[in-house]
């Protein structure tokens, strides 16, 4: 059992044990199950093996729970959890410190924030592990500051933290945009004398870039001595989010001489870095690589060479990506739309749309933005209509566009009925924008409008629609 379990052929473990089954099963040959098969991605089967396990008579141990715990945790099987969790109150394991950090584990990851709260509480022992999967419970749940909050409350009662602790309280502080808070994080490090790795390392990277310390992020990258793959692509990535494109090829520049091989991640950011600065060239060799390193069969980096080529105007070359191109998705062809759009192409942008598999929300405000800015006002509230009739959900974009287009032709009608719509799914709500949009539109119109009425219900009304509004008033 243990040597299939040990090298992943669950399936063959199944059989042998129900060979075997002619006498009863043992605590060693179930824990073996449901071990490997959670091991080997198959939590179902291995939730399954531990019911069996409890039909048979055979009572489980303090080895099986965490295990099936772990299967739980992996299928996000939260109801069999609370199944199990029941089971182990019932046979008296609730004070064993390893079930108590599975069970920690499985209700952090499974987002059930309250219910890992009360097992930690109720714990009469807390060892580093326990402290950990709190934190990380609290990160996955996007409870940042409580994630941070026991970080200082492990480690002033004492817990020394593993750099497992240390990634998910620095990822936490990443998430908050905290540089005050992450810069106390970080000098617990020293404090405590801990040994800096490499994961840590990307953490505190990723964490002074979502900051905007780029200038930390970067001296911290310089001075690693031993850069992974996973580390120049956590800068790369960074500095394009960070609107700093030329810094990111730079990165690249220095990982093709001295680094660790590109990967698609790695060209996911080169390419967007190219399309950022217009820069073609730069583009077409960053192209050139992922082609003869076999990387085009991951469809988000076809799609941000389609974005790049569309956005340096070289409409041909962004078609051959796209047509050869197995896997198209909404992305890919909203690329596409987007990009006839940006070029003034309108009718290849209305063509790709027409044959769109499977259009969504971003697709239909991309072409009715497109035609109102063509003038083609009238396509733009009929495609709008089509786009109701199909059951899509306009958003402040759409209203916005249709609106315009309205004011423009002097659709008085539609125009209410936009803007009552709009209100209706509260598109107005801290809109500007909107608003803005349905000022100048009855003011194209020159109807007699409550104005007055209007400027009190729009608190932050932008300064050039007050000024259009008093116009217009004035005009009346």
């Amino acid at each position: 059992m243990g040597t299939f379990e040990s090298f992943e052929y669950a399936e063959k473990a199944l059989e042998l044990f129900i060979e075997d089954c002619g006498i009863m099963g043992t605590h060693y040959m179930f824990n073996s199950l449901i071990r490997g098969y959670s091991a080997c991605g198959f939590g179902d089967k291995a939730i399954v093996v531990f019911r069996q396990m409890m039909c048979m008579g055979v009572v489980p141990d303090n080895f099986t729970f965490p295990f099936v715990l772990s299967a739980c945790t992996k299928s996000a099987a939260l109801s069999e959890g609370f199944q199990v969790h029941g089971a182990i109150v019932k046979m008296g394991f609730e004070r064993d410190i390893f079930i108590e950090n599975s069970l920690i584990h499985f209700y952090g990851e499974c987002g059930e924030i309250d219910c890992m709260r009360r097992v930690f509480d109720k714990m009469s022992e807390r060892n580093v592990v326990s402290w950990t999967s709190l934190i990380g419970g609290y990160a996955k749940g996007a409870c940042y500051k409580e994630a941070v909050s026991s970080f200082f409350e492990m480690v002033e009662v004492g817990i020394r933290p593993n750099s497992v602790t240390m990634v998910g309280v620095i990822s936490a502080c990443a998430k908050l945009q905290d540089l005050q808070l992450g810069e106390q994080v970080c000098a617990c490090i020293g404090e405590l004398q801990l040994k800096v790795n490499a994961l840590m390392v990307n953490a505190l990277v990723e964490m002074y870039m979502k900051c905007g310390a780029t200038d930390k992020a970067r001296k911290i990258f310089d001075e690693c001595v031993d850069k992974n793959l996973v580390l120049y692509n956590t800068i790369m990535s960074n500095y394009v989010r960070q609107g700093l494109a030329r810094e990111s090829l730079s990165i690249l520049d220095e990982m093709m001489r001295n680094g660790p091989r590109p990967d698609r991640i790695t060209m996911l950011s080169a390419v967007s870095a190219c399309s950022e600065l217009d820069d073609v060239s730069c583009g077409k060799s960053c192209h050139g690589y992922v082609l003869r390193n076999g990387l085009e069969g991951w469809d988000n980096v076809c799609n941000a060479i389609i974005n790049m080529y569309m956005k340096c105007g070289k409409q041909e070359m962004a078609c051959r990506v796209f047509d050869r191109m197995l896997n198209k998705t909404r992305v890919s062809w909203n690329s596409m739309a987007a990009g006839f759009v940006r070029n003034g192409d309108m009718e290849s942008a209305w063509k790709i749309f027409s044959v769109m598999p499977d259009s969504d929300l971003v697709s239909w405000n991309t072409i009715i933005g497109a035609l109102v800015q063509e003038s083609m006002f009238k396509e733009a509230i009929e495609l709008f209509r089509v786009m109701q009739s199909k059951g899509i959900t306009a958003d402040r974009v759409t209203m916005t566009g249709v609106a315009s287009a309205c004011g423009y032709l002097g659709a008085l009608d539609l125009a209410k009925w936009i803007h009552e719509l709009a209100q209706s799914r509260d598109v107005l709500h801290n809109c500007g924008e909107m608003e803005s949009t349905k000022v100048c539109v009855f003011g194209q119109i020159a109807i007699v409008w409550p104005h007055d009425d209007m400027l009190m219900c729009v608190c932050e009304l932008p300064q050039q629609a007050r000024w259009w509004l008093q116009l217009y008033k004035d005009e009346s």
